[in-house]
């Protein structure tokens, strides 16, 4: 659909974002960045997209932001090619505005109804560490490395790195990973909890076709109702999840999804799920 984000969609369900930039390990300009939502809207309401995998051409995932872009206007984005000049339009306010709306490609990535992976080679930098810790799994070749970098460049980070870190490795490793913006390698990415699987480089496709495929042949619904329950449990009380688990469960349970489980529970089959 772009030269900078390639839209393909299987007939499995399952969709493939991929950053297409391998000149520059996949760094990503601002209109990549505005096109990269605009996708991300479309995959969440789409019906044919059950699956969302997430991942880079050639040998980088990505490398963040493409810092030769950084600051100057959209060239698709008529108002900003009319204000990008303007004190207003490079006040503080107004440019902490504009990234909060870029960074929403996390949010979507993290809060859509549907399960969101990262295919991993090469190098998850920057804004491209944050996008990949905000997918729901991560598969990852075993020359997949992780690296803040805001640091480097003196920044705290952005894209919610920061929070998607901290859920995952807790907020000590978190400080260390960012403050000293060093690589965590595949290895160790796995053992932190950081990717759910780490394969050989020659494998990675196959691996997450297969993920992926097996999470598209389940039931879109229960799923969408886990990752409500699971991100509600880092930050509700115990009684509010347990609310929230009971009002799903029944909401499920009368699902044409979960009628045709029993239903081939009892004739020894596997069920064959609609989403609805």
């Amino acid at each position: 659909m772009t030269d900078a984000i390639r839209w393909d969609l299987a007939d499995s369900g399952v969709l493939t974002l991929s950053f297409d930039r391998p000149e520059v390990k996949n760094a990503i300009d601002t209109a990549g960045q505005q096109l990269l939502v605009r996708l991300l809207d479309d995959a969440e309401r789409h019906p044919g997209v059950k699956v969302v995998v997430l991942t880079g051409t050639g040998q980088s995932f990505c490398t963040g932001a493409d810092i030769r872009s950084m600051g100057a206007p959209d060239p698709d984005d008529a108002i900003a090619q009319e204000y990008g000049k303007t004190p207003l339009w490079q006040a503080q306010e107004a440019r902490t505005d504009r990234l909060k709306h870029l960074a929403r490609a996390s949010l979507q990535l993290h809060g859509m109804g549907k399960p969101t992976i990262a295919k991993l080679r090469g190098p998850a930098a920057g804004m491209g560490f944050s996008m990949a810790l905000a997918c729901d799994f991560r598969i990852a070749a075993d020359n997949a490395f992780f690296i803040s970098s805001f640091a480097k460049i003196g920044t705290p980070g952005d894209y919610g790195g920061s929070y998607f870190l901290t859920q995952l490795v807790g907020p000590s490793k978190a400080k260390e990973i960012y403050m000293f913006s060093d690589r965590v390698l595949a290895a160790e990415a796995l053992s932190l909890g950081m990717v759910n699987r780490v394969v050989a480089d020659a494998e990675l496709d196959a691996a997450t076709d297969a993920f992926a495929l097996r999470l598209a042949q389940g039931p879109a619904m229960a799923h969408r109702y886990i990752k409500q329950n699971i991100h509600a449990a880092a930050h509700q009380t115990i009684e509010e999840v347990f609310d929230l688990e009971a009002r799903n469960m029944i909401r499920c349970r009368l699902s044409e999804d979960c009628k045709e489980a029993l239903v081939a529970f009892q004739e020894k089959r596997q069920p064959r799920f609609e989403g609805r």
